[in-house]
């Protein structure tokens, strides 16, 4: 049995796999059927869609896209006041599938043809209030913040008890009162939101073009054009705290010939691309193309079996059999099998029963803590004594010292092989360092992350994609949940980018991935209960059932595969409650 278990998604090509088509193009002007990339926050971090209430389940699966709501616009009536033509503007925010027309009739000729409603969508909650500004015939509008969103589709929840003003102003127009200055954007409520936009996720590429890359955008998505949203949103490329850190198999500057992507009867996409640059792209990189896509589309929608490119309204050539690309992996998973320290030595456990590993010298000298073990096996990692020193080990071999530095968070393996861990003395030092080379030790990469200056780092978890970590840091009683990508040369990491904040409640200060767009943390304590909390890009935080003295945890591939930890007790979640599997073991941990 394969030490590492992962899913490869090979796209359904079926018969139009030797003639699939075309590209696509830049999300434009209808980019606002999008809904918001992550605003930076006065930290410079991002921060991730979430809205809802805390619940205790797994995340629900995302909502259908075959239904179609509308909400009824009303345009202006006669003679109607200042504040009413202000309020009737703001209730007229829906009108997506018209491009907003009847909300343009609240506004002057030269506002309604220069306004943009793709540029923000501010969600709030309750009600707002109107009142008169400074300026003569202006007004202010003010609202209690739930989130905000861009034409990027990444959603920024506002921090607790945010408001927001906007400034209008209104003229006379043939004797009725228009609005003549009013900031980009549509406003609306928390409900109507949640109706119209769902979380969507876009895929793209690891550097190695191997693992699939979750990219979560907010889309409106029970509508027509949900398809032709989708496909311009990957064309612009991946959100902030991804670039650098994903590749797109789409080359630089190709759009969609006309804005739209039908989608036939079938269950086949249309997607006119410009032709010149999709006609100088392989046969290999078209391939790349179409499975990127055709995975997005499939992931995301219920409609679309396949993918074919168009250029100039031809098909274009797409290679055969022989030409196929390697799958895109997708939710890469981990071996059944973790090591843990039973009686301060390293041993594996594979649910049910503890084992030595075999030829592993004694490492109860170096008195280990939180242990790590690679994807292929092979390798394994712990924290040495008080916590500064961390060293690498294969059986049959002395462990060596693979990285040092001050409260060092627990080692972690990156798909690649390569070691990871954090400073958490606020020197914003992270450190990799490649042990998988014959045990000879090479130097270790130091990156120097500014976000991260002044920060007690105590976790740092690669994703098993091996492009972005989970950071937890705390500073001044306040801890910070965040995702940042890995910028690499080559397999070498380079820097870390600004990162994307996840929203949760308590103070956690330890975490491990649970998959690809979801993770699972805590505050450790060795008397009181601790509740472990699922958060995911996509949704808001979701908890399990306390247990008392849980001072670690670990997970497999999925949210049915967390355990906790006691310092003598493992246990595993059945049943949503909490069973005892193991005794003797300590810290437990998957690969990663």
């Amino acid at each position: 049995m394969s030490p590492m278990t992962r899913t490869a998604v090979r796209p359904a090509r079926g018969s139009a796999r030797r003639s699939r088509t075309g590209a696509v193009r830049h999300w434009a002007s209808t980019a606002w059927v999008m809904a918001v990339v992550v605003l930076l926050s006065v930290a410079g971090c991002a921060t991730i869609p979430t809205h809802g209430p805390v619940g205790k389940s797994d995340p629900l699966a995302p909502r259908s896209n075959t239904v179609n709501i509308n909400f009824e616009q009303f345009a202006p009536v006669e003679g109607a006041s200042q504040e009413s033509i202000v309020r009737g503007f703001i209730e007229s925010g829906t009108g997506l599938s018209d491009d907003f027309q009847v909300a343009r009739e609240y506004l002057s000729s030269g506002l309604a043809q220069s306004w943009a409603p793709d540029k923000r969508t501010l969600v709030y909650k309750d009600a707002f209030s109107v009142s008169p500004g400074k300026e003569k015939d202006s007004f202010v509008l003010k609202f209690d913040v739930v989130s905000t969103v861009d034409a990027t589709g990444v959603l920024t929840p506002a921090k607790d008890g945010a408001t927001e003003s906007l400034n209008m102003k209104l003229v006379q127009v043939d004797g009725q009162w228009r609005i003549s200055e009013a900031p980009d954007g549509v406003v609306l409520t928390e409900a109507t939101f949640e109706t119209l936009f769902s979380p969507l996720s876009l895929y793209f590429y690891d550097p190695t073009f191997t693992y699939g890359v979750p990219d979560v955008r907010w889309l409106v998505s029970r509508s027509s054009r949900t398809t032709t949203a989708i496909v311009k949103a990957m064309l612009n490329g991946p959100a902030p705290y991804l670039q650098g850190a994903v590749v797109s198999a789409f080359p630089n500057g190709i759009t969609l010939e006309r804005d739209s992507v039908p989608v036939s009867d079938n269950g086949v996409a249309k997607v006119g691309l410009t032709a010149p640059q999709l006609l100088d792209t392989s046969v290999k990189q078209r391939q790349q193309m179409h499975d990127q896509l055709l995975v997005t589309l499939q992931k995301s929608l219920n409609t679309v079996t396949e993918v074919q490119f168009l250029a100039d309204d031809r098909q274009i050539d797409m290679g055969g059999a022989a030409d196929d690309s390697t799958p895109m992996i997708i939710d890469n998973s981990v071996m059944t099998t973790q090591v843990a320290l039973s009686k301060n030595e390293l041993v594996t456990f594979d649910g049910t029963k503890i084992v030595p590993i075999p030829d592993m010298v004694s490492v109860a000298a170096l008195v280990p803590s939180v242990p790590a073990i690679s994807y292929s096996g092979k390798e394994f990692a712990f924290r040495s004594g008080a916590g500064n020193q961390i060293y690498s080990v294969r059986p049959g071999q002395q462990p060596l010292l693979a990285i040092a530095g001050v409260a060092l968070t627990a080692p972690s393996f990156a798909p690649n092989g390569w070691l990871w861990s954090a400073s958490g003395d606020g020197s914003g030092d992270v450190i990799a360092i490649n042990p998988n080379d014959g045990g000879k030790m090479g130097a270790p990469v130091v990156l120097k992350v500014p976000w991260l200056v002044g920060q007690e780092v105590t976790t740092l978890r690669v994703s098993r994609d091996g492009t972005r970590a989970l950071v937890i840091s705390e500073a001044n009683g306040v801890s910070n949940v965040s995702v940042t990508g890995i910028f690499k040369s080559g397999e070498v990491p380079k820097e870390l980018t600004a990162p994307l904040s996840l929203f949760h409640t308590g103070t956690p200060t330890l975490g491990v991935w649970v998959g690809d767009s979801s993770v699972a943390v805590m505050a450790p304590s060795d008397a009181d209960p601790v509740t472990i909390e699922i958060l995911d890009l996509a949704r808001g935080p979701q908890q399990m059932d306390k247990l008392a003295g849980i001072e670690w945890l670990s997970a497999g591939s999925g949210v049915r595969n967390i355990h906790a930890q006691t310092d003598n007790e493992y246990f595993a979640n059945v049943g949503n409650s909490w069973e005892v599997v193991a005794k003797e073991l300590r810290q437990a941990s998957f690969a990663g």
